[in-house]
């Protein structure tokens, strides 16, 4: 009789351990799904330049950045680009069909680019975009567009030479 008894005991507890877990995972999930949504509106209140910036103010930051852009890197004709680049760089071996690594497409003579200090050239229209959408380097070779910019390893070398606070104690 005592092992009838120990079997029933041992069924009870397993349905109350099933009904805690019905319970509880529900539960934690509703939690999390409140959290998430609330952190989502709040983020929102938190950052309000970031979300109620209109159109107009995103178009306009835009139009600065490619003014800046247009003012420091000219556009040009491809076949003028790669005739000015042989005559300054004579050594260096430019491929017979070229193509911009934004599109993908190769160049034509008459195709309107926009030629980077590191030699990298791109499509005018691509590279806007790319710029356009905040993107400071080269696609290729990850240094600055703009000349006077800051390269991402000249930052490193720059903090390695003055290393942080913590680092000093």
């Amino acid at each position: 009789m005592s092992n009838n008894v120990t079997d029933s005991e041992l069924a009870d507890e397993k349905r109350e351990g099933g009904i805690a877990i019905a319970i509880v995972l529900p539960s934690l999930f509703a939690i999390v799904i409140i959290i998430l949504v609330a952190m989502r509106r709040y983020s929102a209140f938190l950052l309000p330049r970031l979300s109620e910036e209109n159109a107009e103010e995103k178009e306009a930051r835009k139009q600065r950045r490619l003014a800046r852009l247009d003012s420091s890197v000219k556009s040009q004709h491809y076949v003028e680009w790669a005739a000015k680049q042989s005559r300054e760089h004579p050594g260096t071996a430019f491929t017979i069909n070229p193509l911009c690594v934004i599109c993908l497409e190769e160049f034509d003579d008459a195709a309107s680019i926009r030629g980077l200090g590191c030699l990298h050239v791109f499509h005018q229209k691509c590279l806007d975009d790319w710029f356009g959408r905040w993107n400071e380097y080269c696609p290729l070779c990850h240094r600055p567009i703009i000349q006077g910019m800051s390269s991402p390893k000249k930052r490193r070398e720059s903090s390695e030479e003055n290393p942080p606070i913590a680092f000093l104690v």
